[in-house]
């Protein structure tokens, strides 16, 4: 499998490609719209073809590129049903797959930091979106936090 972890250090959001095989399908999950070049110069290096392009919630914190990949790449855009916007093709649920050649993802509806939030699990990680912040609150804009509770 080919897992690239990419990080956009303005928004401090992480970005993730994968496919099941050099030279085969690929999707993207939470493409910010200033790295899309950047995506698409990468999916040509590795020799794949962009299929789906995932954002796991609405975002406050950077605009998406799912919309300016799909223009690029006629991939499908996937978002959970319990997003209100317009620009998805896919929409998933709770207990849902979503599917690419080699790489099957379950889909977790996971409401909390939004409404709108999901996850993806393949069975050795979980692509969380924010529901769960990497390395701490700091990189996202949050206060340290101080032992109990004291900000």
């Amino acid at each position: 499998m080919i897992f690239r972890q990419l990080l956009d250090s303005v928004s401090c959001t992480y970005t993730y490609l994968l496919a099941g095989r050099p030279g085969g399908e690929a999707l993207i999950i939470d493409p910010v719209i200033e790295k899309v070049d950047r995506y698409l110069e990468l999916l040509k290096e590795l020799d794949l073809t962009l299929v789906k392009a995932i954002d796991t919630h609405v975002h406050a914190d950077h605009i998406t590129g799912i919309g300016a990949l799909r223009d690029a790449t006629h991939c499908v855009t996937v978002m959970g049903k319990e997003s209100k916007v317009d620009m998805v093709s896919m929409r998933v649920d709770d207990g849902d797959k979503v599917e690419i050649e080699n790489i099957s993802l379950d889909v977790m509806y996971t409401p909390g930091h939004t409404d709108d939030s999901y996850c993806f699990a393949l069975p050795d990680r979980v692509f969380t979106g924010d529901t769960l912040l990497i390395r701490g609150h700091r990189e996202h804009g949050f206060p340290e936090r101080r032992p109990h509770g004291r900000l």
